[in-house]
């Protein structure tokens, strides 16, 4: 029988379920008032009364809970999605999805080569494993959109509901605001910051960071990445230890960022809280950040009113010729284009979405190179001795590409421990997609652990550097390789990221020499939020001499 015909049944028995639950309900009601009319006024005509309400409630009750199984049934011949642990006696892993991921992603992709599908605490999700999939379903569709890995941060979703769902830039990259939005950052980060003011601001905060002999290694590198994305985005922001406030603005963004690393089966049940009710503690944390934000927004806004107050119309700066200084600034020259029209809100959101997710991706890329510089000292000091006899003391973004071993130690420590383990992205309407029939709001993974650990890597398991080095990278198998997205969606600073990485690396081993404090994770540990960090600890650093 075709899905035509099936469907077509389906609905003559739910439209036959509703009229046989109309005509008992009326069969039900007459007798109710034949009952009242033919009986005498008494105690006993009054207890049948409230007797016979409650079976008519009960039997409208049973009428709904039949309706809606039959629609389920409906819906259930209706879309077709690939096999995979998605039935209800999986819920006890679909809870701890989030846990253990690591693991989860390889065995998947083990069992299910291809792809699957897999129930989880946020809903239905079509995992693909294979790499012809995922680039045809990341790269090649326009009808999907960007989602958040994990349900903590999703005020930016309900901040203003139906409104910044449009606009934010890790939503839908297909929109038009976010494309906007999108290219200006891309320009200001090609044009206004390369070779510019990058390499000044990364290098005064390599030079506030603190290391010293016994230094938590995700918090330090999440003071780093979030004092640096912030000086980029808003760079009359004052950044130093005397500003109570900008502290009181760290200490918020790292309960939220802890409270998304927590790796516990607690998190678990606050997640789907969360999902349920749409009520989270974080959220409550994210508005204090946004009020902070916002208070920047209208500072700038209102500097750029009182300067154009004291001009005339012909001494008017336009938007060509501004000349960007921040991510600020180059989200504000678009606000003209923006359709609907960007407001404050959208803007702090924007803003918040670069700050939060930016030092998230940097921090999980540091601390991870942090365990590898320790677990791996033989390729660390390979390493150093690369940036001494480059003489690489500061920060240079366009020299780093010369680091060419200490480059291929960041390419394969993020290949090992990819900082987003799975890109998830939703649909916005019902498709067809070769065989299935897939519903709206369905989400879809690309599994970039399995991408990266395929057969097609040669001892996927084993950290080797030189698979990056000469000869040996004609041997990289294509399209199996993308730890910081795919197509429109990727990284706004994707073309310079491991320039960034790899200057800041070297930087770090040429002034220091980082050991062990205790005992360390191993590299396939990892807690996931909206990025995968190794579990917390603890390095020892010591300051070397420019002369050893």
């Amino acid at each position: 029988m075709n899905t035509e015909n099936l469907t077509e049944r389906v609905v003559e028995k739910v439209e036959l379920a509703a009229d046989v639950g109309t005509k008992v309900a009326n069969m039900v009601g007459n007798a109710f008032e034949s009952t009242i009319a033919d009986s005498d006024p008494s105690s006993g005509a009054e207890e049948e009364t409230i007797l016979n309400y409650f079976m008519s409630f009960g039997i409208h009750i049973l009428m709904v809970i039949i309706v809606i199984l039959l629609k389920w049934q409906y819906d259930r011949n209706r879309y077709r999605y690939p096999k995979g642990p998605r039935d209800w006696r999986d819920i006890k892993d679909a809870i701890s999805f989030h846990r253990k991921k690591r693991e989860n992603l390889l065995n998947l992709a083990t069992d299910y080569p291809d792809i699957c599908t897999v129930l989880t605490h946020s809903g239905r999700l079509v995992l693909l494993n294979d790499p012809t999939l995922i680039n045809e379903i990341f790269v090649g569709r326009a009808d999907l959109v960007s989602n958040k890995v994990d349900g903590f941060l999703e005020n930016q979703l309900r901040y203003k509901e139906g409104k910044h769902i449009r606009t934010g830039i890790v939503f839908r990259h297909q929109d038009h605001n976010v494309r906007i939005i999108h290219k200006a950052l891309v320009n200001h980060i090609d044009n206004n910051l390369v070779g510019k003011r990058l390499d000044l601001a990364v290098q005064e905060q390599l030079k506030n960071m603190r290391l010293s002999e016994n230094f938590d290694v995700r918090r330090t590198t999440f003071y780093f990445a979030t004092r640096l994305l912030t000086s980029l985005s808003c760079s009359s922001t004052p950044i130093s230890a005397d500003d109570k406030t900008f502290e009181l603005f760290e200490q918020n963004l790292y309960k939220i960022s802890k409270a998304i690393h927590a790796d516990t089966f607690q998190k678990s049940a606050k997640a789907m809280l969360s999902q349920l009710t749409g009520m989270s503690e974080t959220l409550d944390i994210n508005d204090n950040v946004l009020d902070y934000i916002t208070t920047w927004i209208k500072q700038r806004r209102g500097g750029e009113s009182k300067r154009s107050d004291n001009v005339n119309d012909e001494q008017v700066v336009t938007s060509t010729t501004k000349i960007n200084n921040d991510f600020l600034d180059s989200i504000l020259d678009v606000i003209d284009e923006s359709s609907p029209n960007l407001d404050e809100d959208d803007i702090a959101a924007c803003v918040l979405d670069i700050i939060m997710h930016g030092s998230e991706m940097l921090k999980g890329a540091l601390s991870w190179l942090l365990l590898y510089v320790v677990k791996y000292p033989e390729e660390a000091d390979t390493c150093r001795r690369e940036v001494r006899d480059n003489g690489y003391t500061k920060f240079n973004l366009s020299s780093a590409e010369s680091l060419v071993h200490t480059q291929a130690f960041v390419k394969e420590a993020l290949r090992l421990s990819p900082v987003v383990p799975i890109i998830i992205h939703s649909t916005l309407q019902d498709f067809k997609w070769r065989k299935f029939h897939i519903q709206k709001r369905t989400q879809f993974g690309a599994n970039i652990i399995a991408l990266h650990h395929s057969a097609a890597w040669k001892e996927s398991e084993k950290f080797d550097v030189t698979r990056w080095i000469g000869d040996n990278l004609s041997t990289i198998p294509a399209h199996s390789y993308s730890p910081f997205g795919f197509g429109p969606r990727v990284c706004v600073a994707e073309k310079h990221i491991f320039n960034l990485l790899t200057g800041i690396l070297g930087t770090l081993l040429y002034h220091n020499d980082f050991e062990k404090t205790g005992p360390l994770p191993e590299p396939n540990e990892g807690t996931f939020g909206l990025a995968n960090l190794p579990p917390k600890f603890s390095l020892k650093a010591t300051q070397l001499s420019s002369r050893s």
